[in-house]
């Protein structure tokens, strides 16, 4: 789940939605994308949600370039957060096992606008649901895939270098060389 986080080139065939919302993330999948500066909205959006709007303002301090960006971050081990012009979206694994995780989504509102009458936080919690389903499916399908008894190894693609990251980082923690061998 945090490489499927860490890359895009599987948001044009996985995330029509999110698509609609960057189409950014169909051009050659993420790899020319800046993702320090954050990543663009199609014209008129600027949000994570269905319509790529909302009610809710953006929060305060932003300049206008972050208020039309979407940012994301893996934290390791296990969180990742997606910063949004008026809401954050914190996701965080808990692995049970080698075919057991759970995913937990909490997401973060300017506490002025959650004590409004009338506050409705639904267009971004629905756009994730749907978003995070699709992720869960995918991970799932290549976990069942791994999982067959013909399954040797996978390989990673030349713009999977951030994922590399998680390898070097979890393959440490387990006393292990950068090629797989014992410390």
């Amino acid at each position: 789940m945090l490489e499927n986080y860490n890359e895009c080139y599987h948001c044009g065939p996985v995330h029509p939605e999110l698509c609609r919302l960057v189409p950014a993330f169909r051009q050659r999948g993420g790899s020319d994308l800046d993702w320090e500066r954050g990543i663009p909205h199609r014209e008129g959006a600027w949000t994570f949600t269905e319509s790529g709007t909302t009610s809710r303002p953006p929060f305060d301090g932003l300049d206008d370039d972050e208020r039309i960006r979407h940012k994301g971050e893996l934290i390791y081990p296990n969180l990742l957060v997606s910063l949004s012009a008026e809401h954050v979206a914190a996701f965080y694994v808990l692995p049970h096992g080698t075919d057991r995780t759970t995913s937990v989504t909490e997401f973060l509102f300017d506490p002025a606008e959650m004590a409004k009458p009338g506050f409705d936080p639904s267009d971004a919690v629905e756009f994730w649901e749907v978003v995070n389903r699709q992720n869960w499916a995918i991970c799932e399908s290549v976990q069942r895939g791994m999982s067959s008894r013909v399954f040797r190894s996978g390989f990673y693609a030349p713009m999977e270098s951030w994922s590399l990251d998680i390898r070097r980082y979890i393959g440490e923690r387990l006393g292990q060389t950068p090629d797989g061998g014992a410390q």
